[in-house]
């Protein structure tokens, strides 16, 4: 008899309405957007060049609409959509990326990349999006050892 090795536990399903007790606003927000965006049929396109960490475009088929996601990595902030409720939210995610990343984590390879990360060749600014906005410098691979002297 083999032993049986424990599945994951299926994560519970969210009220838009009722806030559970053991969460924060923050996280049931947060995690209201990681359940509808997985839960969507959106059409997910890559646009950029990279497998994982590129831009990609979203659109929901039924309304026709389409946003710009740019997926830098798994923790809230470092992603970028061009939606109006990720302008404003200030959660750092939104349903877009969260079906992006949902889709993402899909195959083995795409799961391992988003796990070890990126650094791109070139440097770059970007906002890192949260409850506060911060202009984050990310050296590149290539980049002056100078530059990446802190």
């Amino acid at each position: 008899m083999g032993t049986k090795t424990p599945s994951e536990p299926k994560p519970r399903k969210l009220s838009p309405t009722r806030k559970p007790d053991d969460m924060s606003v923050e996280q049931w927000q947060i995690a209201l957007r990681r359940q509808f965006g997985q839960e969507q049929d959106f059409q997910l396109e890559n646009v950029g060049s990279h497998p994982v960490f590129s831009e990609s475009t979203v659109t929901n088929p039924q309304t026709r609409r389409s946003y710009r996601v740019a997926i830098r990595g798994e923790g809230l902030g470092l992603n970028y959509c061009s939606c109006p409720d990720f302008a404003v939210n200030t959660l750092g995610t939104c349903k877009h990326i969260e079906f992006a990343l949902a889709r993402l984590r899909g195959g083995k390879r795409n799961r391992a990349l988003l796990h070890a990360g990126f650094t791109p060749p070139f440097s770059e600014v970007y906002l890192r999006y949260g409850a506060q906005r911060r202009v984050v410098f990310s050296a590149g691979s290539d980049a002056p050892p100078a530059l990446t002297m802190a």
